[in-house]
């Protein structure tokens, strides 16, 4: 009833299924725990299904396979957290990948039989195998050595294929559109399809004698392990196609997005370098008036002088309010500082500046600007949030060619870091189009041969802080 090549296998199964799931979805409970009662629970329906009841009531190959996979899809479940875009193409994988490697180790289980048989006869020839006792000994040992060889060959090559999947679907928390889970699994059904044909043509019955193609054709011991081989070669390279595209697309996305931002701001930016330039005309002229009644009150002698000096000054506060409190060496900077600085006083959080634009640095203005504006934007939100000391501080320098900025912010929330992008992820529930301003920095960062470093520091319990520095190198602009 139970082979020990077919124990080893579900062993092997069972504990490459739950490593392999838990690569893609999310436990429920502790990871480790969750692997240890998925391979048990995995193992005894497997022995109790296709060993068990199987000797029994005989069920064809495609029954199995869906019982495969609805036994996967019901494990993902109780395990797992549901998600449901990855959770098909997860089964189907696995399963095309287990029913296609069998039959390279069934080659090798094949191939060893016959040496073993070899051996057999030659040690019976010789005369060091006489008894009966002898043979079954030598057999048992043959069957041993043959199980665990074949096993293991099936372990390396699916644990194989598994791990090149694994490593190469990147974008794992990438949802799946109903298309592009059909485009991920059907190189997976085409291969189950295949292995199931395969089957059909190894195993056939004549005059109730089961007879191996190996046998009759010896060409397929080469050819059939080359079409498995092939058939996983094709399904790994499905999803690496598929994560190019995905990346493909998502590059153009975020390029769109950042084109889109610079000419957004080109525009707010023109209005408000229109609007301030009315602001200093009109701040030139009430100024003017300020001195003038100010020197008219100076002449008077009456009591309402002082009443009337009280009104000026805080004539000249309100006037002063239209100042640019930052004098950075370039309108676009004042401008989108001053913006930030103002939602910062709203936020309550305590907002320092110590930045000058670089003028002798061949870098684009509108790029600091979309550095400045994302950054500042990410920081202030950050800060806002309850805690001890909320701050915002901005600082840049130049070093030779380089360009560097350093935004500074207290905040209080947990920081998750994206494993494949290396960035923060964004805190709030449309992360796909939320989260793209520090994407957006390192794109600006790297047009101009830099990138940006992110400084963690929660040593302190009370308050953390996080730190971004950009570097840009810009090439000097000669005399």
């Amino acid at each position: 009833m139970f082979s020990l090549l077919s124990m080893l296998i579900h062993i092997v199964n069972s504990i490459f299924s739950a490593i392999y799931t838990g690569q893609f979805l999310n436990a429920k409970n502790n990871k480790k725990i969750t692997v240890i009662m998925w391979s048990a629970i995995y193992f005894m329906v497997q022995m109790v299904i296709f060993d068990v009841i199987h000797s029994f009531y005989s069920f064809s190959s495609m029954t199995g396979v869906i019982i495969n996979v609805l036994l996967l899809v019901g494990m993902q479940w109780a395990f797992f957290s549901k998600s449901a875009s990855i959770q098909l193409f997860v089964c189907f994988s696995f399963v095309a990948g287990k029913e296609i490697v069998k039959y390279i180790a069934s080659v090798l289980n094949v191939a060893l039989g016959v040496v073993g048989s070899n051996c057999m006869n030659t040690l019976i020839m010789q005369g060091k195998i006489v008894t009966s006792t002898q043979v079954e000994v030598a057999n048992n040992i043959m069957i041993f050595i043959m199980s665990f060889a074949s096993a293991i060959l099936y372990a390396l090559i699916l644990g194989i294929y598994l791990l090149l999947i694994n490593k190469k679907y990147v974008r794992k928390e990438y949802q799946l559109q109903v298309r592009e889970n059909i485009f991920l699994i059907l190189p997976n059904i085409a291969a189950i399809c295949i292995s199931i044909t395969l089957k059909m043509m190894i195993i056939t019955v004549e005059n109730g004698t089961t007879i191996l193609i190996y046998d009759t054709v010896p060409a397929t011991l080469f050819w059939i392990p080359v079409i498995c081989v092939l058939l996983l070669g094709a399904v790994i390279a499905n999803v690496i196609l598929f994560q190019n595209v995905v990346q493909y697309h998502e590059e153009n996305r975020k390029r769109t997005l950042l084109e889109n931002q610079i000419q957004q701001m080109q525009k707010e930016v023109q209005e408000i370098q229109d609007i301030y330039a009315d602001m200093r005309g009109l701040r030139h002229d009430l100024r003017g008036h300020i001195n003038n009644i100010t020197q008219y009150v100076k002449k008077q002698n009456n009591a309402d002088a002082e009443e009337l000096n009280d009104y000026i000054r805080n004539m000249e506060e309100t006037v002063s309010r239209l100042d640019f409190g930052y004098q950075t060496g370039n309108p676009i900077t004042d401008i989108i500082i001053h913006q930030k600085k103002q939602e910062a006083d709203k936020a309550g959080v305590k907002f320092s500046v110590d930045f000058s634009y670089p003028k002798e640095l061949q870098i684009d203005v509108y790029d600091i600007g979309v550095i400045l504006n994302n950054a500042l934007e990410n920081a202030i939100e950050a800060a806002a949030l309850p805690e001890r000391e909320k701050y915002v501080s901005l600082h840049s320098y130049v070093k030779g060619n380089l360009f560097f900025v350093e935004v500074e912010n207290s905040f209080a929330r947990e920081s998750v870091i994206n494993k494949e992008s290396g960035l923060p992820e964004s805190s709030k529930a449309n992360k796909n189009f939320h989260g793209m301003g520090l994407a957006n920095i390192q794109r600006c960062a790297r047009k101009y041969r830099g990138d940006i470093d992110i400084v963690i520091d929660t040593s302190k319990k009370e308050q953390k802080i996080f730190n971004l520095t950009i570097m840009l190198n810009g090439k000097l602009v000669g005399p």
